[in-house]
């Protein structure tokens, strides 16, 4: 499932290529590099000209520990000044994934909306999600998917512009770039999948933004404390995929657990997780000194 990193000769030692697919990585790439190459990442996903781009860099969270990184906002902006956007970077698949994204995409909504505020003030939120796994929900479907809320009898009529999710599968976008090798977006998720690779040194001939992401990335892959946080993330996603596979852990079912985390995560109130998880105070105690929330 993850590539192995490639190994760059530098200077004065040799050092690990980072995984752009690492979601630390990801944050560190893209909220801290020349505003144009992000604003070049979601121009592309989002298949729209942008003008302005603002990152929301309070909600980048990168610590000394792989677990400082709380919720699924890998990456927060605001576009044009009246759109609201947030992406995460997925590496493995889990049952709760559309819902999860669902909820985060309501959580970006509507904490736009201030006491004494009108609705009016709601700006249109966008949710971008990059995978590397296959959802079952979306396997007959092409590796970019555009999601709305429309009328069932008329499919061409949307209630809303103000709800947008993006899917973006990788796996499915390399197949798709062998037909289409001048679209971006898929530019951008071979790059994802393995930033060495021959063909994406081909296409950074032609995509200045790439090929600056690329330079980021290798200045980055030569500090050792970024070294060191990715291997601790790296770590964290292969023992949640082991999780997976097993179903539970210490007795409680690993669906539960991840939404528990993850209320956990946004502060929300234990009482509240209780009554939506029929889970025990204990159990939540105990999730919540194990992740240190």
């Amino acid at each position: 499932m993850i590539n192995k990193e490639n190994i760059i000769q530098g200077n004065k030692k040799e050092f690990k290529i980072l995984d752009p697919k690492n979601d630390i990585v990801f944050q560190m790439l893209f909220s801290t590099v020349n505003i144009e190459i992000t604003k070049g990442l979601i121009s592309a996903l989002i298949e729209r000209k942008i003008t302005n781009l603002e990152l929301d860099l309070n909600k980048q969270l990168l610590g000394e520990e792989v677990d400082d990184k709380i919720g699924i906002v890998d990456l927060r902006a605001k576009i044009d000044n009246d759109i609201e956007c947030e992406i995460e970077m997925q590496m493995l698949y889990s049952k709760n994934f559309i819902p999860r994204l669902l909820y985060y995409w309501s959580k970006l909504y509507s904490s736009q909306l201030k006491r004494g505020k009108n609705y009016n003030y709601l700006n249109k939120t966008i949710c971008i999600a990059i995978i590397n796994e296959q959802i079952p929900e979306l396997k007959n479907l092409l590796a970019h998917t555009k999601w709305q809320i429309r009328e069932d009898r008329n499919y061409g009529k949307i209630l809303t512009d103000k709800l947008e999710i993006h899917i973006i599968n990788i796996r499915k976008a390399i197949e798709e770039y062998k037909n289409n090798k001048e679209n971006e977006q898929l530019q951008w998720m071979m790059f994802f999948n393995n930033p060495e690779g021959r063909e994406v040194e081909s296409i950074m001939k032609e995509n200045e933004k790439i090929k600056e992401a690329k330079e980021k990335l290798k200045d980055l892959s030569k500090d050792e404390k970024n070294q060191r946080i990715a291997e601790l993330r790296l770590k964290n996603i292969l023992d949640k995929q082991d999780m997976y596979e097993t179903g539970e852990i210490d007795g409680i079912n690993l669906q539960k657990r991840v939404t528990i985390e993850e209320m956990l995560k946004e502060k929300e109130p234990i009482e509240k997780i209780m009554k939506f998880t029929h889970s025990t105070k204990e159990e939540i105690e105990k999730i919540k000194e194990e992740n240190k929330l």
